[in-house]
């Protein structure tokens, strides 16, 4: 198997700060494309612009770090990566760190969807966690046009105080879902487990929903894909580590590590990894792995 560690949105996403300004952001992702001027053709460039300022204003709120920007499915979906800072250290300095996604859709700007997840550094695998906190919120910066100049309307693009604290709220329970989280994984960790528990593990996984998927084809990938992460128990970067020699915190880390890699391409990977199938794998992954 590629034993690969390199980050999932390597080649598609660009490292930022915090000291830059969202113009500055937007230009370095290379998201600062040209403005028409046509009031019935809103620009994509405009919206770009309010999505990450909101994004900007969002992460103050939160006392988050900007770290990565970038755009996935040709643009049409606009995210960005900060640090919480919310990390933890398993046995062998298996390290994970916490991290905030935005992303928003071009089909509905407004909406700007809100993710909690951890980053192991081993291997650079990531999870979503679960939350209390609302999934989504939306866009307070989105300007409508004009019929005459400026085309855009000049209303304030600054969060007031009751969206401001909206977001406090939304990063406190989201630190403290990967506080929980941490806790749960010294748990896994310490949780031995055997061949036999690993394959029944994995089988359940990646067990395919024949009511959905094309049956012959869908359990032959799903063979792969239980041959794989079985492998990456063994051989994955980070299964190394004491923290996930034959426990339930390493066969949970060998199906994320393997299902960050499922996808054609790198945009496909990471679009699944966050928003689609593999996600839902992870998630499932996470679940019954404490229930082991």
């Amino acid at each position: 198997m590629n034993r690969s560690n390199e980050k999932l949105w390597e080649g598609i996403g660009v490292e930022v700060s915090s000291s830059l300004s969202s113009r500055e952001i937007l230009y370095k992702a290379k998201l600062d494309w040209e403005v028409s001027k046509i009031p019935s053709q809103r620009p994509k460039s405009h919206a770009n612009q309010e999505t990450f300022r909101f994004y900007k204003a969002y992460f103050d709120a939160g006392n988050a770090d900007i770290e990565i920007a970038g755009s996935l499915d040709g643009a049409r979906i606009i995210w960005s990566l900060a640090r919480l800072n919310e990390d933890f250290v398993l046995p062998g300095n298996d390290e994970v760190k916490g991290y905030l996604l935005l992303a928003s859709r071009h089909e509905d700007r407004e909406k700007i969807e809100v993710q909690f997840l951890t980053l192991r550094s081993s291997c650079n695998s990531m999870l979503k966690i679960p939350t209390k906190a609302r999934p989504t919120i939306k866009n307070s910066f989105r300007r409508s046009f004009k019929s005459t100049l400026p085309f855009l309307s000049e209303s304030s693009l600054e969060l007031d105080e009751e969206i401001s604290q909206r977001i406090k709220n939304t990063v406190e329970l989201g630190r403290k879902a990967i506080s929980g989280h941490a806790i749960d994984a010294q748990q896994l960790a310490q949780k031995k487990v055997d061949e036999k528990i690993a394959e029944n593990y994995m089988k359940e996984v990646f067990k395919p929903d024949t009511a959905k998927e094309n049956g012959e084809e869908s359990e032959e990938q799903a063979q792969v894909n239980i041959q794989t992460a079985l492998d990456a128990i063994g051989v994955a970067p980070g299964q190394e580590l004491e923290s996930a020699q034959m426990t339930a915190w390493g066969l949970l880390t060998a199906v994320t590590y393997t299902a960050d890699r499922i996808g054609k391409t790198q945009d496909s990977r990471l679009r699944q990894s966050w928003f689609g199938a593999n996600a839902k794998i992870k998630k499932k992954a996470l679940d019954l792995a404490l229930k082991l």
